[in-house]
């Protein structure tokens, strides 16, 4: 984006080249009415006045179109400006996100491991407590009341909701195991339905995400062809090993220097 005093300063050249332009085809308009005056039979236009009427058309549209391209060449100067901003605020801000990022992802997939062992805790002491349960001869409940006072008010639940497996029951509280895949899925379909997360099912956790997170920002090494070409529609090649003749005239490549590659 321009600065305001840029723009304010283009909006004055745009002003000029409109009167230059409006200036010049007055002075035109000057010239036709001369000639149509002596078409029509005013033996008081002189060729001079015509000369001279020209001479000023020609001067007004030669100013015009300095007007023109100086105005060109401050709306190529203020564009360049907003580039160099624009590159610099581009590197100021991209800087530090690959570790922020790496950062907040691994915080997410940490807490979701210490959601996974925690439930795996909970459901080892549910299956003790389940085991130990029927090894005393404590029945299954079949009914959705209070557990009896039989059986120490102990029971066993004949199996989970969604997500849930087959515990125990004391009162009105039922202790069940947990399935910490159901509940993870559910988080990750939250996100979906948030808009925040597309499943990719072609997608895997790779060698080292975090790590290829943190590199997001990393400047691109330099790259150390020796050869370079063009092709047709304008796409750079960079080659350690040149192409061959043959391979240069198929592909229609044309041989550039390194120089010419870079100012792409």
């Amino acid at each position: 984006m321009m600065s305001d005093s840029t723009t304010d300063g283009l909006a004055v050249i745009d002003a000029e080249v409109a009167a230059a332009e409006s200036e010049a085809r007055e002075a035109e308009a000057l010239v036709r009415q001369l000639e149509n005056r002596v078409i029509e039979g005013d033996a008081t236009v002189t060729p001079d006045q015509i000369s001279a009427q020209e001479s000023l058309s020609r001067f007004a549209r030669l100013r015009a179109q300095f007007t023109v391209n100086k105005a060109a060449k401050a709306q190529e100067a203020a564009r360049l400006q907003a580039c160099e901003a624009l590159n610099a605020e581009i590197a100021a801000h991209a800087k530090d996100d690959g570790r922020r990022f790496s950062d907040q992802l691994k915080t997410a997939v940490d807490a979701l491991r210490a959601f996974h062992d925690a439930v795996e805790e909970r459901n080892v002491k549910v299956r003790e407590f389940r085991q130990r349960a029927q090894a005393l001869g404590v029945p299954e409940q079949l009914h959705t009341g209070p557990v009896p006072a039989t059986h120490g008010g102990v029971r066993l639940t004949p199996g989970g909701d969604a997500g849930m497996s087959a515990g125990v029951k004391v009162g009105r509280l039922r202790v069940d195991g947990v399935d910490a895949d159901t509940f993870m899925n559910r988080a990750l379909d939250l996100l979906v339905r948030e808009g925040k997360l597309k499943i990719l099912g072609f997608i895997d956790a790779g060698e080292d995400l975090f790590g290829d997170l943190v590199r997001i920002d990393e400047e691109v090494p330099e790259n150390t062809a020796k050869h370079f070409y063009r092709g047709p529609n304008g796409t750079v090649f960079r080659k350690d090993d040149p192409f061959t003749a043959d391979e240069i005239k198929r592909a229609e490549l044309t041989v550039i220097t390194k120089a010419e590659a870079d100012a792409e």
